[in-house]
């Protein structure tokens, strides 16, 4: 798949084998993003940050959980009829996925899925667990219950088996859903997935240009951007609302695409066959 261009040592490294880059997908130099927008608790900050998309044409990803779409169902619905996917979010009372029982991780998914789709009306086709973690019993619990996508994953770090060098969305013969692998960025010499807050240790000033200097590499490469946001943080602290903003003006004027994950699944869909001609 297009993409597959980690180092031959660090595939060794991971035990994989070094998968040649598609010369053959088209190089249009076209500027994509897709945005993710997580909140689960303050409507309001959530609103500030979908204005500023609003105003510019976009759109976004909104994961929430059940509790959010309760005390928020109309807001949601107008948000699901501008055509903004509402995915599920979860996060256990304690712990993370992983920690749960299968019984335990069912019913938590099944209770959030249930109630996002009461609200709507319409099926919710995509989910993503806290910290990105997730394990076996989840990929099945996902595919029996008809996801679409899966978002639980970030490139370099966590994957489907098999797929350690994917960074663009791709499926694994053992499941039915997409795995849409995060992006990930330098964060002090660690790789991090590219949200707001894993760099929280960045000022204001320097998260904005990380956000741009990741937008031009993604664009040179001819791949979209992947990145993710938490309203409570990002639109609450002025300074990183004003980074948020000036990313959006950025994106814009380099005349970017905003890609829902139905669109971003598409075009990596798309240059995979291209690849496999």
């Amino acid at each position: 798949m297009l993409g597959r261009v980690i180092p031959a040592i660090g595939l060794l490294l991971l035990g994989g084998c070094p998968c040649p880059f598609c010369d053959k997908a088209p190089a249009d130099n076209k500027a994509r993003l897709v945005l993710q927008l997580t909140e689960t608790e303050d409507a309001q900050a959530l609103d500030r940050m979908v204005n500023e998309l609003r105003a510019r044409g976009g759109t976004a990803a909104i994961l929430t959980d059940g509790d959010f779409a309760a005390q928020n169902c109309e807001r949601l619905q107008a948000l699901h009829n501008e055509g903004y996917e509402i995915m599920a979010f979860l996060r256990p009372e304690s712990g993370t996925m992983s920690d749960l029982t299968r019984a335990e991780q069912e019913q938590l998914i099944t209770a959030t899925k249930n109630a996002l789709e009461s609200c709507l009306g319409a099926p919710v086709k995509g989910f993503r667990a806290t910290r990105f973690d997730q394990n076996q019993d989840t990929w099945e619990i996902l595919d029996a219950m008809g996801f679409v996508y899966n978002l639980a994953f970030v490139v370099g770090r966590n994957c489907l088996p098999g797929h350690e060098a994917d960074v663009l969305p791709y499926r694994s013969p053992a499941y039915s859903f997409w795995a849409v692998p995060m992006h990930a960025a330098d964060n002090q010499g660690r790789m991090s997935a590219f949200c707001d807050n894993p760099f929280d240790n960045l000022s204001a000033a320097d998260w904005e240009a990380l956000l741009k200097s990741e937008f031009d590499k993604q664009q040179a490469a001819n791949r979209p951007l992947l990145v993710e946001f938490h309203p409570k943080f990002s639109a609450v602290d002025e300074g990183r609302f004003q980074a948020y903003v000036s990313f959006l003006d950025y994106a814009v004027e380099h005349g970017a695409e905003f890609m829902s994950v139905a669109d971003y699944v598409a075009w990596a869909e798309s240059a995979d066959a291209v690849c496999n001609e």
